[in-house]
């Protein structure tokens, strides 16, 4: 069995973002494999994601300490590094750059998505697309995203991601604990609170569907920098009483399974989890056309697609939806038996295991190492 150190610094306290529930499943399903240990390097994480990489028995290491993480690939035996986004590749660059025992590892990168809504998010995400530069493979998330990694040298290629099998959930219960009428016709997202998620393009087409459907709920699950903000928008479009805001929840099953429709208001994205765990429940969705939405909902015919920053568009599809449950309803059909074809995690594990048994066998005929010893005095 070979070692495979999974580095991801994952989000800040209070909010949990989809690459590090990736890298959690995706080293948890490896683990079961038997075919790679997985271990997880996680700077800076917080208590609640060191927690669930606990709670599915995975190894997590240490805080990093300089000479420690020199020694790391000897002390540790690993065979492969695999990185997850911005901060993570980063490091792994700079220590493949200053030290031969990290240079000569294997190495694989995934872009999980760019986030270039200001010009401190583009800059990160320029440095983060030059880090990818150091691995000797390149996976984006999305076919969307390949033609901004194809620009280094090596290959890459395009994975959508995987989710598990979901639990069996008590969504009745879920509306009980929050207060939620069991007749509420109720319409929500699950996912980060920040800027380029478009929470606020969900509070706005709610408001609209209320005016010709009262019995709608809208609820909002995850954390993040814009609940404060988006707590006093719903105030002000006069949601109060028609909106739940449940904060970051330990297991997202239950409310998924107390939905009637996902949405997904994304201004950029790009194999999303949440979207994934609906179609994997037979649950409806209503997406932005973004990323690789479209490949995942099959051109529109397995969830319902609208443009970006569209409030009335995405209103109109949520009111068809909701007037028409026989075709939210085929539409989820069709989107769960694509989620059992091509989305689970072990379909996912399986691909990556294929990649890193390329990327290992090429081992030796990777380009020389960044790295230059020093000369002997």
């Amino acid at each position: 069995m070979s070692v495979v150190l999974h580095v991801i610094c994952s989000q800040r306290e209070g909010a949990i973002g989809g690459s590090d529930l990736h890298v959690m499943d995706l080293a948890a399903a490896q683990q079961r494999h038997g075919k790679w240990q997985p271990l997880v390097l996680a700077p800076r994480a917080n208590r609640d994601y060191l927690e669930r990489l606990a709670a599915a028995g995975l190894t997590v290491l240490p805080p990093l300490r300089p000479g420690w993480l020199w020694r790391l690939p000897a002390a540790r035996d690993i065979g492969l590094i695999h990185g997850h986004g911005y901060e993570a590749n980063y490091l792994i660059a700079v220590l493949r750059t200053l030290s031969s025992a990290w240079a000569q590892l294997p190495s694989v990168a995934t872009a999980h998505g760019w986030i270039e809504t200001t010009p401190w998010n583009r800059v990160k995400s320029h440095w983060d697309r030059l880090s990818m530069r150091s691995a000797d493979l390149r996976i984006a998330s999305a076919h969307a995203h390949l033609p901004r990694l194809r620009a280094a040298c090596g290959p890459s290629v395009a994975l959508h991601n995987g989710v598990p099998v979901p639990d069996i959930a008590d969504g009745p219960a879920f509306r009980r604990e929050h207060g939620i009428g069991p007749d509420a016709t109720l319409i929500g997202s699950v996912g980060r609170l920040s800027s380029e998620k478009r929470i606020d393009l969900l509070l706005r087409a709610g408001a609209q569907v209320r005016r010709e459907r009262p019995d709608v709920h809208l609820l909002v699950v995850g954390g993040g920098a814009q609940h404060a903000e988006l707590a006093r928008m719903a105030t002000a479009l006069g949601l109060d009483g028609h909106i739940t805001f449940a904060g970051v929840v330990k297991d997202v099953s239950p409310a998924m399974a107390a939905l009637d429709l996902l949405v997904q208001p994304s201004d950029t994205e790009g194999s999303p989890r949440s979207i994934l765990e609906a179609m994997a429940r037979n649950l409806p969705v209503v997406a932005t056309d973004v990323g690789d939405v479209s490949v995942l909902l099959d051109g529109g015919t397995a969830g319902t697609l609208v443009p970006p920053d569209d409030a009335a568009a995405l209103a109109d599809a949520l009111l068809t939806l909701i007037s028409d449950p026989d075709h939210a309803r085929a539409q989820a059909t069709i989107a769960h038996a694509r989620y059992t074809e091509l989305y689970t995690v072990d379909i996912m594990r399986a691909r990556i295991d294929e990649l890193y048994a390329t990327v290992r066998s090429n081992a030796g005929h990777r380009r020389p190492s960044l790295h230059r010893p020093r000369p002997k005095p």
